[in-house]
């Protein structure tokens, strides 16, 4: 489908693997120049450089670590002098912090400062820093557009899921406002949401058995795979979108059916 993407500046932030990944072949199968970064697997993040070349576009890597505000005016510099500009901007990394998202503990009180103050300031404050560095850039685009990448735990919340629920909340209320700004200089600005997510019908911690009981109980009685996600935020960046501003696109497979 041509939605109006060849030869647009783009950077997807975290698109070394799953969402992020299908987001950037996605833009290369537009003819899109695509910049990715990765936060420390440089070689997963040139191997989808060549799959985003192979589908026809044109592919740049930066690392970025989102809990490095330093990283992020760096990566964001790279791409601009790289691409001459930017015009769309995906924000889809995301740190899950020292323990990682399934080794929380399950108790709040049994949660330490060391691990909520890193998760909330790598996913909340990184991504206000991201923003920060590609307004100017996006400002000067003729079709600017941001999309900052959520998840459904911060509607319907997880045990032990506080500081990282907390942050991807933060970035509703951050959109809500920046569609003020931005949208003053014809930037589009917008959030997407996504619930469980499969890969190739796959979780990667989800059984399938697990996962195909699971999909039965939402309403649209399917687990979106991260095509799905990728095909909301392709349209939301693109040209054809001139009046979607500041929202929040769920891409979750509906809601879930009562018991």
């Amino acid at each position: 489908m041509d939605l109006g993407l060849k030869e647009a500046a783009v950077l997807v932030t975290g698109g070394s693997s799953g969402i992020g990944r299908e987001v950037a072949i996605g833009y290369g199968r537009e003819g899109a120049r695509v910049a990715i970064t990765y936060a420390s697997r440089k070689d997963a993040a040139e191997a989808v450089a060549e799959e985003i070349e192979a589908a026809g576009g044109t592919a740049y890597v930066v690392p970025m670590e989102l809990n490095e505000p330093e990283t992020i005016a760096a990566a964001v510099e790279a791409t601009v002098q790289r691409w001459g500009g930017l015009d769309v901007v995906v924000g889809n990394a995301v740190n899950w912090g020292s323990a990682g998202f399934h080794e929380r503990p399950a108790r709040i009180e049994d949660a330490k400062p060391e691990w909520w103050v890193p998760v909330m300031r790598a996913n909340l404050e990184g991504n206000f820093r991201l923003a920060q560095q590609v307004a100017p850039a996006l400002r000067r685009s003729e079709h600017g557009r941001l999309v900052l990448i959520s998840t459904d735990l911060a509607e319907r919340g997880m045990a032990g899921a506080w500081p990282y629920g907390a942050a991807k909340a933060g970035l509703h209320g951050l959109v809500a406002s920046l569609q003020h700004d931005l949208g003053a200089d014809g930037v589009l600005v917008n959030v997407v949401m996504p619930g469980i997510t499969l890969e190739n019908g796959e979780h990667r911690v989800i059984p399938k058995p697990a996962v195909d009981q699971l999909a039965t109980r939402f309403s649209a009685r399917k687990l979106p795979d991260t095509t799905d996600v990728a095909d909301a935020i392709l349209f939301l960046t693109s040209p054809r979108t001139t009046a979607i501003q500041g929202e929040i696109l769920r891409v979750t497979g509906g809601r879930m059916l009562p018991d």
